[in-house]
């Protein structure tokens, strides 16, 4: 990859990531990818309690907490690297297979910025799951 692509899609989720307001559209497509990937565990509402919960052996955390666990802040990188693969959580597998991120690079490949593209898949579900926040 030619250094000065690298440093532009660099650039571009870095102006992406620092935004702090969420438009609607984002939100929607967050809660389409958040239905899709994430529903089947956490639930509809994030609490997890969706119907893939009861046959697990470890308890699926509700996500409408994560605000309220973190002294008030959402703590969206942690979020987002639960989600892409780069911090282990066990239910996701370990990190030499992380679900998502696998899955939203395997999704990109062959594309145009297939890194950029998973990244943002995994920002647009993190800040979904911040507006489900109690």
């Amino acid at each position: 990859m030619k250094p000065s692509l690298f440093v532009s899609g660099f650039l571009i989720f870095f102006l992406l990531a620092i935004g702090t307001t969420v438009g609607a559209a984002e939100v929607d497509a967050g809660k389409e990818l958040y239905m899709q990937y994430c529903s089947s565990c956490h639930g509809e509402d994030g609490r997890g309690n969706g119907p893939v919960s009861a046959y697990l052996k470890i308890k699926v955390p509700d996500l409408t907490l994560l605000r309220k666990n973190n002294k008030g802040i959402y703590p969206t990188d942690k979020v987002m690297s639960a989600i892409d693969g780069r911090r282990t959580v066990p239910g996701h597998g370990d990190r030499k297979m992380p679900v998502w991120g696998e899955v939203f690079r395997k999704e990109a490949e062959g594309g145009k910025y297939a890194e950029l593209q998973a990244l943002l898949k995994a920002k647009l579900i993190a800040e979904y799951i911040a507006t489900i926040q109690k």
